[in-house]
């Protein structure tokens, strides 16, 4: 009896892709945390994390029981809650983004060799069937290096190349 029914709204709309979007923000984050974080940052991930789920749950619960309460035809306004549904999850989503690349930033911002080496590790770890994008990546990351390593590194007086 799903004919009469307003749950193909939810199945047709934005509001699932939003959701699987908001999951794999949710994985992403405790990824980046785990690779690129100090375990001081392990706490506000969580918390981030939860604050993102407690709004994700508190977006689509209310649209939900609205649905559940009409058991005819959705009506316009239960089209456009559904959407305005997705569309705080895709800020939710984009909130969790921004905290994953704040930490990589920050990780970033501290690079020495002993930290590079100690992400590449974490990294590979990780993602062991990534091997290229490993490969770019710790390339690209030895850019990060103060010019006083990369001078120490090769030996040559600061400025001298």
């Amino acid at each position: 009896m799903v004919g009469g029914h307003p749950l193909p709204i939810v199945k047709n709309s934005s509001l699932l892709v939003e959701l699987a979007t908001l999951q794999r923000g949710v994985q992403e984050l405790r990824d980046t945390c785990t690779v690129d974080g100090i375990p001081l940052q392990e706490e506000s991930t969580t918390d981030t994390i939860l604050q993102a789920l407690t709004k994700a749950v508190e977006a689509t619960q209310s649209i939900l029981l609205q649905l559940e309460e009409e058991h005819t035809v959705p009506l316009p306004s239960t089209t456009k809650g559904v959407g305005e549904a997705a569309r705080k999850l895709s800020r939710i989503s984009a909130g969790l983004k921004e905290s994953e690349s704040a930490m990589t930033t920050a990780a970033d911002g501290r690079a020495t060799i002993p930290s590079l080496l100690c992400r590449l590790v974490k990294k590979c770890k990780q993602y062991h069937y990534l091997k290229q994008q490993l490969r770019s990546w710790w390339e690209s990351a030895q850019d990060l290096l103060p010019e006083e390593a990369d001078a120490a590194q090769t030996g040559a007086p600061h400025g001298v190349a």
